[in-house]
């Protein structure tokens, strides 16, 4: 059997991937292990590449903190992402299923109104949001930050892109049967469409879980604080009265910050794989 001899590109584009993988997961061992270190040892020089005194105490100490309560800001946020991405999905499945494949007035215009919000920048959203949920009585609460993300423009584009690839056959067919237009979506399209969701699903949940400068305007209240606020205020509550960084509390509660997209992607992995492979595949 004749070995196998690599190509100049071959060992390049080897060695130039595992560079990339070594500069995103250095990083995230290193945010692992401080979140286990005392603080002397955090600030030691050099560093040291394994907890010497292992510790939980950073993540008792940042769960404790009366400034802000993180625990608090975890259900806030968990809260929120799971509203709004149920929604998002609710609501721009339904929508994306409308563009793609029913026919009436003025279809392209509403479309491209909506994709309108899409390409806005957040900040030009800002001030007529503020003067809705003024109005609303809504300052300060987290339906606030619900009510502008439930209808997503990306997703309803995702979508109607995704459902555009089904035959039209399938639907026709249903509809000489005598299906109605749930019926249709429901058992035929909502099976087929399942590795879109899934896509949507995380991506959804993951800008909700770090939505930042929204909330950071229509929150005032700590009780009230998403876990993005809640980690910019951990950055600035050290051991010396706020003069020295909790690098430990930071990193801790990043630990905490990412392990809901963490699980998430491992649970739908497969639907953004299967996504991928029939992107690729042209009927």
């Amino acid at each position: 059997m004749r070995a196998y001899k690599w190509t100049k590109k071959e060992i390049i584009a080897h060695i130039l991937m595992i560079i990339i993988d070594l500069a995103i997961l250095v990083p995230i061992y290193f945010l692992i292990i401080t979140a286990f270190k005392p603080y002397n040892e955090i600030i030691r020089v050099p560093p040291t590449f394994w907890p010497q005194n292992f510790t939980l105490d950073n993540f008792f100490s940042f769960a404790a903190l009366r400034e802000v309560n993180l625990i608090r800001a975890t259900i806030n946020s968990l809260l929120i992402s799971v509203v709004v991405t149920a929604g998002t999905l609710f609501f721009s499945t339904l929508a994306g299923y409308a563009f793609a494949m029913l026919r009436f007035k003025f279809k392209e215009p509403i479309f491209i109104a909506i994709l309108s919000k899409y390409m806005m920048p957040t900040a030009l959203l800002l001030v007529p949001w503020y003067w809705i949920m003024r109005i609303l009585g809504l300052v300060d609460n987290l339906i606030a930050v619900i009510i502008v993300n439930l209808i997503g423009a990306w997703t309803i584009y995702y979508m109607r892109s995704y459902i555009s690839q089904i035959p039209t056959d399938y639907v026709e067919s249903a509809r000489i049967d005598g299906a109605s237009e749930l019926e249709i979506f429901m058992k035929i399209i909502m099976p087929l469409i399942k590795p879109a969701i899934g896509v949507a699903t995380i991506i959804n949940f993951l800008w909700s879980w770090n939505y930042f400068l929204w909330p950071l305007i229509i929150l005032n209240s700590p009780e009230n604080f998403t876990m993005p606020i809640a980690i910019a205020y951990v950055r600035y509550l050290g051991y010396a009265g706020g003069e020295l960084l909790n690098y430990g509390g930071i990193a801790a509660s990043s630990l905490v910050y990412a392990l809901p997209i963490v699980i998430l992607y491992i649970c739908l992995q497969r639907y953004l794989v299967e996504s991928f492979i029939s992107a690729g595949i042209k009927r």
